[in-house]
């Protein structure tokens, strides 16, 4: 329903303060890289920190529907599930929020990876490997809950000077690359969205006109220089930049339940990151990686009067790991992570303290009290430390003994994280992995711990991860893994219901919100992938989970909002000769959960109730009441997609896409009229044709 798209809105204006104290990558180093050279392009879904059936970057790349992107791709992987719309379509895994999280590229801090229109800030032709860590993950990583999503861009090759031109309906781009010396080469590459050029004409003018077109750009620079055979120096830098403007019709079913739309919506956000990685290999076989790194992003967002934030946050990283073999075989990994991270930010409003993630009933957002403008600057100072011992028990049985300390001067939290991972061959076609840990996150959404809006003593969530399963390799082309997990979750936020707002009353013993709530998610994934003999490849997965959500303070369990019990998912790919390959994908997933809506009650423009039956005309605002949080289910959702991939020469590649080829309405929403009286379906879009093109000269 609207008042659920407007609140994605709200929490996605914070995107600069969401990621102020992530943890990134740790990069494999050196001796690692030269065991991983036949592993190259590697995606490995896995939970543990555990290797198992490996889906390329080279197929994901290729998955219908995706449009060459490999991250966009990942919806196809067992359990994921994105979450919100265009830059907010972010996976949600394993029962937790999108924002349980992070995003790490070569070892350095980016910002948001996916832009207004759904597509990631990452140019294809650059992606080497990216694996997704969807539980107990070793102790390297840290600041996250929910999954850890490693991507890596490939160092440039050293050849003679080329241009790469990329170009498709959504997106145009151009690659510079070469070398620049024997020992050093760079690539820059810059790409933009084309969809400002014909967005408007799938737009109901009745509904919404742009007062800025979407737009968005992205770019990514790397130079590489090896001055001995045993150590490398990156200069790395990212960015992107975002920006749309939205004014809502008269006929806009939002406007009617929001009123304090009007005026519409404007969004401008960039990111630029720059980083200096040195990786060498010392005499006794020890390894070690650092990094420096400066990250500035910026969120200016303003939606009607409920919301105008102005938002920027600088932070500064230091990261030096090591990895030293030992004697026995045993191997020994070790470092530290120091972070600074400055948030600026200035907002005014309408303000309601509510968290519908665990299913409080929300007041409408236009009933809010008016605060601000009210700023200020949140100073963290984060530490993270690591150490672990890869222990080979016996030469089937491996071991991995993990441990990690995180602590921030903001809420002055230290917490010891303990990990565990286990690997024992059965035989040489099967293998038991198992694993479990723990851990935990920084407060992800500014609003939650704002000194005027929320209670910077919150604490941080954490949760405990278990994850058993087996790995069956069938023969050369087919390997299979099935995983069970738990996942218990604690100190998530709650509202306080004894907290009540006044800008008047600076010391009000009350906070607005508590580490109140918990959750739990469990489930059960297989996968099945074949590689290429034949002529055939793809892979098939099979999920099913249950995810709750508890408010401690009222007792009440609800099923997370986010919550699909079955995914299923079959990629198949077939090789025609050496130009052509064919395509298809087909996903089902049980429908998004909702909240019913049994009736509403009549609000004017001062927040009294109006009695009686008055005529809606009259009324400021209608607020719903709503049934039990998301106990409606829509329709199952199911999709087919096709693609085509032509290569006309070594130098030119052409794509094809049908994105939904049987034209399935999928319902996502409900949108309701003011009073609430009717509903009608929100629909997916109908079938799609696109083309894009790859020419490198």
């Amino acid at each position: 329903m609207q008042r659920r798209m407007l609140a994605t809105l709200l929490l996605a204006s914070s995107l600069p303060l969401q990621t102020a104290y992530a943890q990134e990558e740790t990069n494999k180093t050196t001796a690692q890289k030269d065991e991983d050279v036949a592993e190259l392009n590697a995606v490995q879904v896995q939970g543990a920190e555990v290797s198992g059936p490996e889906i390329t970057t080279e197929k994901l790349l290729k998955v219908p529907g995706a449009g060459n992107d490999p991250l966009k791709a990942i919806e196809a992987l067992p359990g994921v599930v994105l979450g919100g719309f265009g830059p907010f379509s972010i996976p949600a895994i394993r029962g937790s929020s999108p924002r349980d999280n992070i995003y790490i590229t070569d070892f350095i801090p980016v910002g948001y990876v996916f832009h207004n229109d759904g597509n990631s800030t990452y140019n294809a032709n650059l992606v080497e490997n990216f694996s997704l860590k969807a539980g107990a993950w070793g102790p390297e990583y840290s600041n996250a809950i929910g999954a850890v999503l490693a991507t890596k861009l490939r160092d440039p090759y050293r050849e003679p000077l080329t241009t790469t031109l990329d170009l498709s309906f959504l997106r145009a781009g151009a690659m510079i690359e070469g070398a620049l010396s024997e020992d050093s080469a760079f690539y820059l590459s810059y790409r933009r969205s084309l969809l400002e050029f014909y967005v408007e004409s799938f737009i109901d003018e009745d509904e919404l006109t742009f007062t800025e077109v979407p737009r968005n750009s992205d770019y990514q620079f790397k130079y590489h220089w090896q001055p001995t055979a045993t150590t490398n120096v990156r200069l790395i830098a990212t960015g992107a930049e975002d920006s749309v403007g939205i004014e809502f019709g008269p006929e806009n079913d939002a406007l009617e339940t929001e009123p304090a739309l009007a005026g519409g919506l404007d969004a401008d956000t960039y990111y630029h990151s720059q980083g200096i990685l040195v990786d060498t290999l010392f005499d006794n076989g020890t390894s070690s990686m650092f990094s420096l790194s400066r990250k500035e992003e910026k969120t200016d967002f303003v939606v009607g009067t409920l919301f105008d934030l102005d938002a920027v946050n600088y932070e500064y990283r230091f990261k030096n790991y090591y990895n030293t073999p030992l004697d026995n075989g045993d191997t020994l990994r070790y470092g530290f992570d120091l972070s600074q991270t400055d948030i600026d930010y200035t907002a005014a409003g309408l303000y309601s303290p509510c968290n519908d993630e665990i299913g409080e009933t929300c007041d409408p957002a236009s009933l809010g009290e008016p605060f601000g403008p009210l700023g200020e600057v949140l100073t963290i100072n984060g530490a993270y430390s690591f150490i672990a011992y890869d222990w080979f028990a016996t030469p089937l049985w491996e071991i991995t003994l993990g441990l990690g300390n995180s602590y921030n001067d903001f809420n002055e939290q230290n917490i010891v994280q303990p990990r565990l991972s286990t690997r024992y061959e059965l035989n040489p076609a099967w293998t038991l992995t198992a694993a479990v840990g723990r851990h935990s996150q920084f407060i992800r959404e500014f609003r939650f711990i704002a000194d005027e809006l929320g209670n910077p003593e919150l604490e941080q969530p954490d949760a405990m991860h278990y994850v058993v399963g087996f790995e069956h390799e069938i023969d050369e082309s087919l390997s299979s893994k099935l995983e069970v997990y738990y996942k218990d979750i604690d100190k998530l936020v709650a509202t306080n219901p004894a907290y009540t707002y006044d800008p008047n009353n600076t010391n009000n013993p009350e906070q607005p919100y508590l580490n109140e709530a918990t959750g739990e998610a469990y489930g059960i994934e297989f996968l099945l992938n074949k590689n290429l003999t034949d002529k055939w490849y793809g892979w098939f997965s099979l999920a099913y989970s249950q995810t709750k959500r508890t408010n401690e303070i009222t007792g009440k369990e609800i099923d997370f909002e986010l919550d699909r019990p079955w995914i299923v998912n079959l990629v198949a790919s077939y090789q025609k000769d050496e130009r052509t390959t064919y395509g298809f994908k087909w996903r089902y997933q049980s429908g998004s959960l909702i909240t019913p809506v049994e009736g509403a009650i009549p609000f004017d423009e001062d927040g009294n109730v109006i009695a009686g039956n008055p005529d809606p005309e009259t009324v400021y605002i209608y607020d719903p009441i709503e049934g039990e949080p998301n106990s409606e289910r829509l329709p199952a959702y199911h999709r087919l997609d096709f693609r085509m991939d032509y290569k006309l020469s070594a130098r030119s590649d052409f794509y094809f896409e049908i994105i939904n080829l049987y034209n399935r309405a999928n319902v996502s929403d409900y949108s309701y009229n003011k009073d609430y009286s009717e509903r009608e379906k929100v629909e997916s879009l109908p079938t799609i044709f696109s083309v894009g093109a790859k020419l490198v000269f």
